[in-house]
């Protein structure tokens, strides 16, 4: 995996594509997540998951969400890039669903930097996100703005 090589915003390098780790995802965090914040069908009882147009237990986009941003932040803390967070995700789509037994990454690029309007200690990354499954399928794709710290 390579390094990114920035401490703060200013350094960032646009164009840069780089990949996360992966992580899998069993039946039991799947229920616990949507039993908690998406008690779907399909995302709690197998035989009715079964029966869904999923076709099997499958993870709510939202705990794939929850899994992007872990793995998105892990590999930003990996090469010390201060992330502060994220202020908007004025893109997002799920084009396959993430069954028990999945293993998910991402891939993320930089695509532009955007000063703050008033005085702050981050600048912003629009960053390109693209999730894939285990076979290099296409499960998720957004466009998220990462709030980066500054060197203040």
């Amino acid at each position: 995996m390579a390094t990114l090589s920035a401490n703060n915003w200013e350094d960032i390098k646009l164009g840069i594509d780089f990949e996360t780790d992966s992580i899998n995802l069993t039946a039991v965090e799947i229920r616990n997540f949507a039993s908690k914040f998406d008690p779907q069908p399909y995302h709690l009882d197998r035989d009715l998951a079964e029966a869904s147009l999923f076709g099997g237990l499958c993870a709510s986009g939202w705990h794939v969400c929850a899994l992007m941003m872990k793995l998105v932040s892990d590999r930003l803390a990996q090469d010390r890039i201060p992330l502060l967070g994220s202020n908007h995700v004025p893109v997002l789509r799920w084009y396959l669903a993430v069954f028990e037994g999945d293993r998910i990454s991402a891939s993320i690029t930089f695509k532009k930097k955007i000063k703050p309007k008033r005085k702050s200690n981050h600048g912003i990354i629009v960053s390109d996100i693209v999730v894939k499954n285990q076979n290099s399928k296409k499960v998720m794709v957004l466009t998220m703005n990462l709030m980066i710290a500054k060197n203040v």
